[in-house]
C-alpha cells in the first residue's frame, strides 16, 4: 500500500471534520425547522437547505475524481475545501461575512487557490519537455497573474451584479452610495487580499520548484491507471 502524503492527510482529517460539523449542524438545524416556531420553520429550512448545497459542493470534486478515476491534488483540493467551507457554510449560512475582514481572509485564500489551480492549468497546456525548460521564477509570475486575473474577472462580476441593485461592492452604506475613496476600499481591498494570497503561494512555490522541479506535478490532474 502506498504511503499517504503529509497534504492527502491533512485534506482527509479536514474532509471528516468538514463532514462532521456540517452533519451535526444540519441535524439541529431540521430540528428547529420542525419543532422550533412556527415564525421561524422557514428561515431554519432555508438555513438546512444551505448546509446541504455546502456539502455537496465540498465533497463532489472527491467523488467526481473517485467516479473517473482522476488523482485529485490534495494540496489544491484543500484549498477549494477551505474556502467552501468558510464562504458557503460560515459565510453564508451562518453570516460569518459580518465578522470583520472574514471576506477579505477568503480572498487571500483565493488567491492561493487560483495560485495552485494555474499550476494544474500549466501542466495541462505545456509540454513536458517545455516545463523542464521554463524558470521556476516564470512559472511563478504566472501563477499570481493567473489568481489576480481571476480576481478582476469575480470584480467585473460583482459589479455587474450591482448595477442591478445589489451591493456586493459594499459602494453603499445605510442605504446611501459611499463617495470618491471610500467607495473604493472594499473593490481594491479584495484585489490587494488576492494579490498576496498568490504572491504568498507563488514565493512557496518558487522555492520549492528551485528544490525539486517534480514539486510542480504534485498540482497536475492525473487519469489513473487501473491495475
Amino acid at each position: 500500500m502506498q504511503k499517504s502524503s503529509f497534504s492527502e492527510r491533512c485534506l482527509n482529517i479536514f474532509l471528516l471534520f468538514v463532514v462532521i460539523s456540517m452533519v451535526l449542524s444540519l441535524g439541529f438545524t431540521v430540528k428547529d425547522a420542525l419543532l422550533g416556531p412556527t415564525a421561524e420553520q422557514g428561515a431554519a429550512w432555508f438555513l438546512a437547505l444551505e448546509i446541504v448545497l455546502g456539502l455537496i459542493i465540498v465533497l463532489i470534486p472527491k467523488w467526481v475524481a473517485k467516479r473517473l478515476r482522476i488523482y485529485l491534488p490534495p494540496t489544491l483540493y484543500l484549498f477549494f475545501a477551505l474556502f467552501i467551507y468558510g464562504s458557503v457554510y460560515l459565510g453564508t449560512a451562518y453570516h460569518f461575512y459580518s465578522v470583520p475582514y472574514w471576506d477579505k481572509g477568503l480572498h487571500l485564500l483565493s488567491g492561493a487557490l487560483l495560485g495552485g489551480f494555474a499550476f494544474s492549468a500549466f501542466g495541462a497546456l505545456v509540454p513536458d519537455d517545455a516545463i523542464a525548460k521554463i524558470s521556476p521564477f516564470f512559472i511563478g509570475m504566472y501563477s499570481v497573474a493567473f489568481a489576480v486575473f481571476c480576481g478582476v474577472l469575480w470584480e467585473f462580476y460583482e459589479f455587474t451584479c450591482d448595477s442591478f441593485g445589489m451591493n456586493l461592492q459594499r459602494y453603499m452604506q445605510a442605504g446611501r452610495p459611499l463617495v470618491g475613496r471610500a467607495a473604493l476600499m472594499d473593490t481594491m481591498g479584495d484585489l490587494f487580499a488576492d494579490f498576496i494570497g498568490a504572491l504568498l503561494f507563488a514565493v512557496v512555490a518558487y522555492l520549492q520548484l528551485k528544490k525539486n522541479r517534480n514539486w510542480l506535478k504534485s498540482f497536475f490532474f492525473k487519469r489513473i491507471e487501473q491495475k
